[in-house]
């Protein structure tokens, strides 16, 4: 598939060596690699030495971030230890409010829970925990690495589209707030989700993505994971050799230290093995493992004994092998490891297939097909379909193993089309990879030469300061014009002072009219509420209830009487209690025009009717301007419905959610506003739309809101008047 081998674009590593030469030369090398750790490790203990007796002398928060501190150094060397230094963290933070140190401290506990417990679910429990704390404390960038704490408990418990759902979420937080490493973090998970899930195209885009954003912010560490994650793409490809060149080329650069959380090493080695398993390739299996694991601690525990049994399988000994996968199978359900698990039943599966104990091998074989559908991993279905194939087809059961032979054909397909594009994306990357090499060579160059000219200048301003010094001097033997020049700088500053002085009162001058004009636009926006408020109650319509109580009264209709007395006092209150608020919940707006409707209606022959629509409107979770939609409900019923003959009468008030806005539609089948026009001419104009046009026209100034009244005339299909349709377009205001 390629013109050159995939090592032939790569950097040439320093430890770039044959595969086929597993000789005690190179274990050698691997244990002088480990002992360089080692040292480090040493290094790392001297500084935690060091930070324990700082700790002795500290208090508060100094204290809290010593221990968080020591309980991340910890948590690879000594679980115990770090889970004490966390638990400190966690008290004394508590006493002490220190949320940015409980969060901290409750990650290192997260932490701890999936690395040294491996209790994933625990460790997501106490994410959550912190999650809710992080969007108290607002602060971006610890909830990032929060987040990625929970994508890490959802990673190694196999649940990878809980994992990307989570990645995505810290994605969109780090580009919002451009914080990167983050950013490249989830992007890496991302993509070893998509490895997990046989999605290899897509884990190699992932993977590079994040190794661009890592070489932009110098993130040596992470690139050194992600380089060695390239390589188990070239192992899985075949490119053993490329695989062996990647896992080098990660030890070329800088390890991190245990003081700061790195997630990526958590993730650990790649579970899935190709289908076929090769006895013969089991030393180099060792061998590359132990090579990557000095730049990526493994958290697949019982790798060396998974691959001790493929080894027996592959040498038809497969009571051998199936003593050491039940055991595996024992720890992997303690710890509830989908992936390992996968792993597992797949060679239980084909371990009693050989065993020709076809019962128990069905029966391991559909527990591998019910884990690889929930959590959509390709390769795992395609091998256990290719099994269930095998088995029925022994069976002479034709028509169940055509069945299966489809499926794993479709998904055979699907597998080897990412397969083919994989390597082909490596291929591509590897020819990238080498012109980011030459690039930075050309930028380290560049660097070089600008560290040159600043030495130059240096030297520049070096000659300049001693002809400063001359000239100085020469200063020094002219006093008197020394005198002269002082005398016009004084006479300068007193003017500048001067002009600055009427800049400031000028300022101030601007800053007091535009207090003035608020002051006025507020006095203002009070006496139009007040005006509204008298529009609303106007004497006509508080007559009109009186009178109809009376009537009910003189007819000795007490209990009209006293049913209309009650909802005209329940309104009176209502507008009152509502007087003194400039905005009101939207429901309580509602129950008011019921009210005010109810009582009007009750004085027409026959009464109109009054209907409410909602379009994505929750009305207890918005306000509204107070007393805007009421002028416009008595306009209609006064000048629409009441000079109607003929016919009942009707009000629909429809009420439509935006962004920031809410828009209201009062609708009658009234005599529309041609017919109204000699009312109009005789003065019965409403004060109350004209106020209310006011105060849409004073939040236009005062906010900038689009607001807007647009009345439109209703007619019938034969043209004729057949009402008015009122449009209100008003600020509101969510509460969440």
């Amino acid at each position: 598939m390629h013109s050159q081998p995939y090592s032939s674009y790569l950097p040439d590593p320093v430890f770039k060596l044959p595969l086929a030469c597993f000789t005690d030369k190179l274990y050698i090398a691997v244990i002088c690699l480990a002992l360089s750790f080692s040292n480090i490790v040493y290094a790392q203990r001297t500084k935690i030495d060091s930070l324990k007796k700082e700790l002795l002398q500290l208090n508060g928060d100094a204290r809290i971030n010593c221990l968080n501190t020591l309980s991340t150094a910890y948590i690879y060397l000594n679980a115990d230890s770090a889970r004490l230094f966390a638990q400190k963290a966690i008290d004394e933070s508590s006493q002490l409010h220190d949320e940015k140190g409980l969060v901290t401290a409750l990650n290192n506990k997260a932490h701890i829970a999936g690395v040294a417990m491996r209790n994933f679910v625990l460790q997501e429990e106490i994410c959550k925990e912190a999650i809710t704390l992080c969007n108290k404390l607002n602060d971006k960038q610890i909830l990032a690495d929060t987040y990625l704490n929970l994508a890490l408990a959802f990673f190694c418990r196999g649940d990878y589209d809980s994992t990307v759902k989570t990645c995505d979420l810290i994605i969109q937080l780090s580009q919002l707030n451009d914080i990167k490493k983050q950013l490249g973090e989830a992007i890496v998970i991302k993509g070893s989700a998509a490895f997990e899930t046989g999605a290899y195209e897509k884990s190699f885009a992932y993977f590079n993505q994040g190794l661009s954003i890592f070489n932009s912010i110098n993130d040596s560490y992470n690139t050194a994971i992600i380089v060695a994650k390239i390589g188990d793409l070239y192992r899985l490809a075949g490119d053993r050799a490329s695989a062996l060149n990647f896992y080098f080329q990660s030890l070329e650069y800088p390890k991190a230290d245990y003081f700061t959380w790195h997630p990526l090493v958590d993730l650990g080695d790649a579970y899935y093995v190709p289908n076929q398993y090769d006895s013969t390739l089991y030393e180099s299996d060792k061998y590359l493992q132990s090579i990557k694991l000095l730049t990526i601690r493994s958290n697949y525990y019982d790798l060396p004994d998974i691959s001790k049994a493929e080894k027996k399988m592959a040498e038809k000994k497969f009571a051998d092998a199936l003593t050491i996968l039940m055991k595996n199978v024992t720890l992997v359900n303690q710890y509830n490891n989908k992936s390992e698990l996968m792993h597992l039943l797949l060679d239980m599966a084909k371990a009693y297939h050989g065993e020709k104990k076809n019962a128990k091998a069905f029966y391991y074989n559909r527990e591998l097909l019910q884990y690889a559908s929930a959590q959509k991993a390709k390769q795992y279905l395609r091998d256990g379909y290719l099994l269930m194939f095998d088995l029925y087809d022994e069976l002479k059961r034709t028509d169940s193993a055509y069945f299966y032979f489809k499926k794993y054909t479709l998904i055979k397909d699907s597998v080897a089309l990412d397969i083919f594009s994989k390597k082909l994306a490596i291929h591509q990357a590897a020819v990238e990879n080498e012109k980011e090499k030459n690039q930075i060579d050309v930028l380290n160059k560049e660097k070089l030469i600008e560290q040159q000219q600043l030495q130059i200048s240096r030297q520049q301003v070096k000659n300049e300061s001693l002809k400063k010094n001359i000239l100085i001097a020469g200063i020094l033997l002219f006093a008197t014009l020394g005198f002269i020049i002082f005398r016009n700088i004084s006479l300068k500053r007193k003017n500048e002072a001067g002009k600055r002085q009427m800049v400031e009162k000028e300022l101030a001058m601007q800053k007091l009219e535009n207090e003035k004009t608020t002051i006025e636009l507020r006095q203002r926006a009070t006496e139009l509420e007040m005006q509204a408020l008298r529009s609303q109650m106007n004497p006509h319509f508080i007559f009109n209830c009186l009178n109809s109580i009376n009537k009910f009264i003189i007819n000795n209709e007490a209990e009209k009487a006293s049913d209309y007395l009650t909802k005209f006092a329940k309104l009176i209150r209502m507008v009152l209690q509502q007087s003194g608020m400039q905005f009101i919940l939207l429901e309580d707006e509602i129950n008011c025009l019921c009210l005010y409707m109810d009582l009007e209606k009750s004085r027409f022959d026959p009464p109109f009717n009054y209907e409410f629509h909602y379009e994505g409107v929750n009305a207890s979770a918005v306000m509204i301007p107070n007393l805007i939609i009421q002028p416009f409900v008595e306009n209609a019923i006064w000048h629409g419905l009441q000079p109607k003959k003929g016919g009942k009468g009707k009000i629909d008030i429809c009420l439509k959610q935006g962004d920031e806005f809410l828009i209201c539609v009062v609708k009658d089948n009234g005599v529309g506003r041609p017919d109204k026009v000699q009312e109009k001419i005789n003065g019965k104009v409403s004060l109350g739309i004209q106020l209310t046009q006011d105060r849409l026209q004073l939040l236009n100034e005062q906010d900038n809101n689009e607001t807007r009244i647009v009345i439109k005339d209703v007619v019938d299909e034969n043209g004729k008047n057949a009402g008015t349709c009122v449009e209100i377009k008003m600020p509101v205001e969510i509460i969440s």
